[in-house]
């Protein structure tokens, strides 16, 4: 059998006021075109979605049910980011003759099933509940992690125990940091931001041919025994991975032994052609060289700092970047100039600084499921500077 491995493909998601939809289902398309070509099952190892929006879901079903109607087999595991119910959604959505209905798998919970003599040990994004048998009540962001981290170990346990009882050639699927493996960012997920697995946690078993992993955005092998990879992301999401290469796995799973795993570097056409993130650092000079430096800028997303000369006007300096870098989340003037004869010399008010601050967060947090309640204490702090200013 031969396995097309993706996962978080983030469908919903946004960069600041930038809608990342059409993008993000173009890569699907490509995505399914291999996997049509080349593999018997797609596997999306969770977060397929980041918002609930029935469009998003139909879209989904539109671009899958042809495959599926052809052949391909089809697992959907919901991540940290599906919403539960608005995935079971695509059960209705994808209609399918009777014949089709078993190709396409969309898990709930921890589930086994079997396509063409192959096992599939799935565990998606733990919800309380599925880890409740295993769980002792603890209080505290970090303790609690860790407490939730030590039930999904004993649950991956008892996946264990059933991986072997079956013999047949099994591939464990899960949505989890493992303990080690960074980010893009070079950032170690700790407990007190999320629940990890320590690698000695993960299944070992005589018959279990792959391990595939969501939730880290960069493709990256784990070193372990057994085949065990993230598959990574699809797209670029923030400035973070603005120096990451997509793509997608081809994982070959033979009757006995260990699966052979095809990454882009060896294969070009596993490698996913994504938006370009650029950090830019230029004089206000240079302003006009931006196309030539960057032939892609009218649709790329733009992080960019100008310094300015003493007679630059900071709105004028404004358009013309937004004229060029059409997808343009910061711009930020530093230098002597940089000021508009309007707004030369008048102070920033409290409120000004707080519009900032908050635009800011929204942009460079638009993906982040905490992203209100950073600005909720954002506004909070800035509100009490306000009035300590007030009261001096």
């Amino acid at each position: 059998m031969r396995i097309l491995h993706t996962s978080d493909w983030h469908l919903g998601s946004r960069l600041g006021s930038y809608d990342r939809s059409d993008e993000l289902f173009k890569q699907v398309e490509y995505i399914c075109q291999i996997a049509s070509q080349h593999a018997d099952v797609l596997l999306v190892a969770g977060d397929v979605f980041v918002r609930k929006s029935p469009e998003l879901t139909k879209r989904l079903a539109r671009i899958l049910a042809p495959y599926v109607h052809q052949g391909l087999h089809i697992i959907l595991v919901p991540g940290n980011h599906d919403d539960r119910e608005h995935f079971r959604m695509m059960k209705a959505l994808l209609t399918l003759k009777r014949s089709e209905s078993d190709r396409v798998h969309i898990v709930e919970t921890r589930e086994f099933f079997c396509i063409n003599d192959v096992q599939f040990a799935v565990i998606p994004y733990p919800t309380r509940e599925l880890l409740e048998p295993y769980c002792s009540e603890e209080t505290g962001t970090t303790r609690r992690n860790v407490s939730l981290s030590s039930a999904y170990a004993d649950l991956i346990r008892s996946v264990t125990d059933k991986i072997v009882e079956s013999q047949k050639p099994t591939v464990f699927v899960a949505h989890i940091t493992v303990a080690g493996v960074t980010t893009p960012s070079e950032k170690e997920i700790s407990y007190n931001e999320d629940l990890r697995i320590g690698r000695e946690d993960l299944p070992k078993a005589d018959n279990l041919a792959y391990i595939a992993l969501g939730h880290i955005h960069q493709q990256q092998q784990i070193e372990y025994p057994i085949p065990c990879w993230y598959s990574g992301n699809i797209e670029r999401l923030d400035m973070g991975e603005r120096k990451d290469t997509k793509g997608v796995l081809l994982v070959d799973v033979p009757e006995y032994g260990p699966a052979t795993v095809t990454t882009w570097e060896q294969k070009e056409s596993l490698k996913l052609d994504a938006t370009s993130f650029y950090d830019i650092q230029i004089s206000s000079t240079e302003i006009e060289t931006l196309t030539e430096q960057y032939p892609d800028i009218d649709r790329a997303v733009v992080r960019i700092q100008v310094e300015c000369e003493p007679t630059d006007d900071a709105i004028v300096i404004r358009r013309h970047i937004t004229e060029i870098c059409q997808r343009c989340i910061d711009v930020v003037l530093i230098g002597e100039g940089g000021f508009s004869a309007a707004t030369a010399g008048v102070p920033a008010t409290p409120r000004d600084y707080l519009t900032t601050v908050i635009d800011y967060l929204g942009d460079r947090y638009a993906n982040d499921a905490d992203l209100p309640e950073l600005k909720s204490r954002a506004s909070q702090l800035l509100r009490e500077m306000e009035n300590e200013i007030t009261e001096d």
